[in-house]
Protein backbone atom coordinates (compact mmCIF):
# COMPACT_ATOMS: atom_id res chain seq x y z
CA UNK A 1 0.00 0.00 0.00
CA UNK A 2 2.99 2.45 1.06
CA UNK A 3 4.75 1.96 -2.10
CA UNK A 4 1.82 2.67 -4.61
CA UNK A 5 1.47 5.52 -2.84
CA UNK A 6 4.52 6.63 -3.31
CA UNK A 7 4.32 5.65 -6.91
CA UNK A 8 0.80 7.94 -7.17
CA UNK A 9 2.97 10.68 -5.66
CA UNK A 10 5.93 10.85 -7.74
CA UNK A 11 3.53 10.92 -10.61
CA UNK A 12 1.37 13.62 -9.65
CA UNK A 13 4.40 15.59 -8.77
CA UNK A 14 6.06 14.55 -12.42
CA UNK A 15 2.70 15.92 -13.96
CA UNK A 16 2.90 19.65 -11.88
CA UNK A 17 4.96 21.09 -13.70
CA UNK A 18 3.83 21.13 -16.58
CA UNK A 19 0.15 22.38 -15.24
CA UNK A 20 1.61 24.50 -13.63
CA UNK A 21 3.25 25.87 -16.74
CA UNK A 22 -0.04 26.14 -18.76
CA UNK A 23 -1.96 27.33 -15.60
CA UNK A 24 1.14 30.46 -15.87
CA UNK A 25 0.83 31.31 -19.36
CA UNK A 26 -3.18 30.81 -19.52
CA UNK A 27 -3.01 33.78 -16.89
CA UNK A 28 -0.10 35.80 -18.78
CA UNK A 29 -2.33 35.97 -22.09
CA UNK A 30 -6.18 36.89 -19.64
CA UNK A 31 -4.06 39.64 -17.90
CA UNK A 32 -2.85 40.44 -21.89
CA UNK A 33 -5.76 40.60 -22.84
CA UNK A 34 -7.89 42.59 -20.65
CA UNK A 35 -4.87 44.83 -20.59
CA UNK A 36 -5.33 45.87 -24.06
CA UNK A 37 -9.58 45.69 -24.27
CA UNK A 38 -9.63 48.01 -20.56
CA UNK A 39 -6.47 49.85 -20.76
CA UNK A 40 -6.60 50.24 -24.62
CA UNK A 41 -9.46 49.50 -26.22
CA UNK A 42 -12.89 50.48 -23.88
CA UNK A 43 -11.13 54.04 -23.32
CA UNK A 44 -10.92 54.52 -27.35
CA UNK A 45 -14.45 53.49 -28.13
CA UNK A 46 -15.58 56.36 -25.02
CA UNK A 47 -13.34 58.73 -26.80
CA UNK A 48 -15.02 58.31 -30.08
CA UNK A 49 -18.78 58.44 -28.86
CA UNK A 50 -17.50 61.16 -27.07
CA UNK A 51 -16.26 62.67 -30.22
CA UNK A 52 -19.18 61.86 -31.93
CA UNK A 53 -22.13 62.73 -29.09
CA UNK A 54 -20.34 66.32 -27.78
CA UNK A 55 -16.89 67.23 -29.46
CA UNK A 56 -15.96 70.24 -27.32
CA UNK A 57 -16.87 68.76 -23.80
CA UNK A 58 -14.69 65.54 -25.03
CA UNK A 59 -12.15 67.66 -25.81
CA UNK A 60 -12.19 69.62 -22.44
CA UNK A 61 -14.53 72.77 -22.98
CA UNK A 62 -11.94 74.88 -24.01
CA UNK A 63 -12.90 78.28 -24.81
CA UNK A 64 -11.24 80.70 -26.84
CA UNK A 65 -10.98 84.82 -27.11
CA UNK A 66 -9.65 86.57 -29.87
CA UNK A 67 -7.73 83.12 -30.94
CA UNK A 68 -6.44 82.39 -27.75
CA UNK A 69 -7.05 79.47 -25.45
CA UNK A 70 -8.53 81.92 -21.76
CA UNK A 71 -9.53 78.70 -20.48
CA UNK A 72 -12.20 76.12 -19.65
CA UNK A 73 -15.88 76.73 -18.98
CA UNK A 74 -15.72 73.72 -16.38
CA UNK A 75 -13.03 74.90 -14.56
CA UNK A 76 -12.92 77.88 -12.32
CA UNK A 77 -10.60 81.11 -12.62
CA UNK A 78 -9.34 83.74 -10.26
CA UNK A 79 -10.88 87.08 -11.64
CA UNK A 80 -9.12 89.99 -9.59
CA UNK A 81 -9.83 92.43 -12.00
CA UNK A 82 -12.98 94.74 -11.02
CA UNK A 83 -13.67 95.65 -14.27
CA UNK A 84 -14.79 91.56 -14.59
CA UNK A 85 -17.67 90.05 -12.98
CA UNK A 86 -15.62 87.78 -10.41
CA UNK A 87 -16.02 84.42 -9.43
CA UNK A 88 -15.91 81.97 -6.27
CA UNK A 89 -12.15 81.87 -4.67
CA UNK A 90 -10.27 79.14 -6.31
CA UNK A 91 -8.56 76.50 -4.83
CA UNK A 92 -8.99 74.04 -1.31
CA UNK A 93 -8.39 73.94 2.27
CA UNK A 94 -8.99 71.63 4.94
CA UNK A 95 -9.92 74.15 7.48
CA UNK A 96 -13.10 73.24 9.33
CA UNK A 97 -15.96 75.96 9.84
CA UNK A 98 -14.90 77.23 13.21
CA UNK A 99 -10.64 77.26 12.47
CA UNK A 100 -9.70 80.59 13.19
CA UNK A 101 -7.64 81.28 9.88
CA UNK A 102 -10.80 80.37 7.56
CA UNK A 103 -12.86 83.00 9.66
CA UNK A 104 -9.58 85.43 8.95
CA UNK A 105 -9.75 84.89 5.67
CA UNK A 106 -13.30 85.26 4.39
CA UNK A 107 -13.55 88.10 6.39
CA UNK A 108 -10.88 89.57 4.40
CA UNK A 109 -13.16 88.44 1.22
CA UNK A 110 -16.32 89.84 2.87
CA UNK A 111 -14.33 93.30 3.44
CA UNK A 112 -12.66 93.50 0.09
CA UNK A 113 -16.47 92.57 -1.89
CA UNK A 114 -17.89 95.59 0.41
CA UNK A 115 -14.72 97.58 -0.95
CA UNK A 116 -15.46 97.13 -4.42
CA UNK A 117 -19.24 97.16 -4.04
CA UNK A 118 -19.68 99.74 -1.82
CA UNK A 119 -23.73 99.67 -2.70
CA UNK A 120 -24.43 96.04 -0.89
CA UNK A 121 -24.98 94.88 2.77
CA UNK A 122 -24.77 91.36 2.69
CA UNK A 123 -21.77 90.02 0.89
CA UNK A 124 -23.50 86.13 -1.25
CA UNK A 125 -21.38 83.21 0.56
CA UNK A 126 -20.50 82.26 -3.13
CA UNK A 127 -18.16 85.49 -3.42
CA UNK A 128 -16.30 84.55 -0.18
CA UNK A 129 -15.79 81.03 0.31
CA UNK A 130 -14.57 78.33 -1.74
CA UNK A 131 -16.39 75.48 -3.53
CA UNK A 132 -15.66 71.99 -2.60
CA UNK A 133 -13.80 70.78 -5.95
CA UNK A 134 -12.49 74.80 -5.57
CA UNK A 135 -12.96 74.78 -9.40
CA UNK A 136 -16.33 75.69 -9.73
CA UNK A 137 -16.38 77.83 -12.30
CA UNK A 138 -20.43 79.52 -11.75
CA UNK A 139 -21.70 81.68 -9.43
CA UNK A 140 -25.58 82.50 -8.64
CA UNK A 141 -26.87 85.07 -10.62
CA UNK A 142 -27.69 86.89 -7.46
CA UNK A 143 -24.11 87.54 -7.02
CA UNK A 144 -23.42 88.53 -10.74
CA UNK A 145 -26.54 91.04 -10.38
CA UNK A 146 -24.85 93.09 -7.55
CA UNK A 147 -21.90 93.51 -8.99
CA UNK A 148 -23.69 95.38 -12.37
CA UNK A 149 -23.02 98.79 -10.67
CA UNK A 150 -19.25 98.55 -10.29
CA UNK A 151 -18.57 97.23 -13.84
CA UNK A 152 -20.87 100.00 -15.23
CA UNK A 153 -18.96 102.76 -13.12
CA UNK A 154 -15.35 101.05 -14.83
CA UNK A 155 -16.45 100.04 -18.22
CA UNK A 156 -19.24 102.72 -19.37
CA UNK A 157 -21.71 99.82 -20.02
CA UNK A 158 -25.56 100.62 -18.59
CA UNK A 159 -26.86 98.78 -16.28
CA UNK A 160 -29.77 98.10 -18.48
CA UNK A 161 -27.31 96.06 -20.84
CA UNK A 162 -25.06 94.34 -18.50
CA UNK A 163 -28.53 93.02 -16.41
CA UNK A 164 -29.35 91.47 -20.00
CA UNK A 165 -25.94 90.00 -20.31
CA UNK A 166 -26.11 88.41 -17.16
CA UNK A 167 -29.92 87.05 -17.78
CA UNK A 168 -28.50 85.80 -21.31
CA UNK A 169 -26.20 83.98 -19.39
CA UNK A 170 -28.31 82.26 -16.80
CA UNK A 171 -28.07 78.63 -17.39
CA UNK A 172 -31.52 77.05 -15.31
CA UNK A 173 -31.19 73.91 -13.15
CA UNK A 174 -31.03 70.49 -15.46
CA UNK A 175 -34.61 69.48 -16.70
CA UNK A 176 -35.69 72.19 -14.35
CA UNK A 177 -35.18 70.27 -11.21
CA UNK A 178 -31.27 69.17 -10.42
CA UNK A 179 -28.56 71.95 -9.38
CA UNK A 180 -29.79 76.05 -8.79
CA UNK A 181 -29.68 78.74 -11.17
CA UNK A 182 -25.82 79.60 -12.04
CA UNK A 183 -23.88 81.84 -14.32
CA UNK A 184 -20.64 80.72 -16.06
CA UNK A 185 -18.20 83.63 -15.08
CA UNK A 186 -15.83 82.96 -17.68
CA UNK A 187 -18.57 82.89 -20.37
CA UNK A 188 -19.65 86.14 -18.90
CA UNK A 189 -16.92 87.65 -18.92
CA UNK A 190 -15.68 86.66 -22.66
CA UNK A 191 -19.04 88.18 -23.66
CA UNK A 192 -18.67 91.39 -21.30
CA UNK A 193 -14.66 92.26 -23.33
CA UNK A 194 -16.88 92.00 -26.66
CA UNK A 195 -18.74 95.10 -25.64
CA UNK A 196 -15.43 96.73 -25.48
CA UNK A 197 -13.59 98.76 -27.89
CA UNK A 198 -9.97 98.21 -27.41
CA UNK A 199 -9.52 101.68 -26.08
CA UNK A 200 -12.73 101.23 -23.60
CA UNK A 201 -11.08 98.30 -22.77
CA UNK A 202 -7.39 99.93 -22.04
CA UNK A 203 -8.89 102.80 -20.05
CA UNK A 204 -11.69 100.26 -18.33
CA UNK A 205 -8.42 97.97 -17.20
CA UNK A 206 -6.72 101.41 -15.76
CA UNK A 207 -9.68 101.86 -13.97
CA UNK A 208 -10.20 98.77 -12.55
CA UNK A 209 -6.25 98.73 -11.76
CA UNK A 210 -6.54 101.44 -9.24
CA UNK A 211 -9.91 100.44 -7.54
CA UNK A 212 -8.63 97.13 -6.66
CA UNK A 213 -5.48 98.82 -5.47
CA UNK A 214 -7.76 100.79 -2.92
CA UNK A 215 -9.63 97.74 -2.34
CA UNK A 216 -6.57 95.56 -1.34
CA UNK A 217 -5.23 98.73 0.36
CA UNK A 218 -8.53 98.61 2.49
CA UNK A 219 -8.70 95.41 3.33
CA UNK A 220 -4.80 94.89 4.71
CA UNK A 221 -5.66 98.26 6.88
CA UNK A 222 -9.24 96.54 8.38
CA UNK A 223 -7.44 92.88 8.91
CA UNK A 224 -4.71 95.18 10.68
CA UNK A 225 -7.19 96.74 12.51
CA UNK A 226 -9.07 93.92 13.66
Amino acid sequence: MLRAARKIFKRTRFNAAPMLKNDLFTAFKTTVVFLVLCGLVFPLILLGIAQIADKPAAEGSVLTQNGTVVGSSLVGQSFTDPMHFQSRPVGVSNWGPNNPALIANVSQQVAYQKTLNPSISLVPIDLVTQSGSGADPNITPESALLQIPRISNLTGISQDVLTRLVNQYTENPVAGVFGEPRVNVLLLNIALDSLLSPAALNAAQANATALNAVAVNATATNSTAT
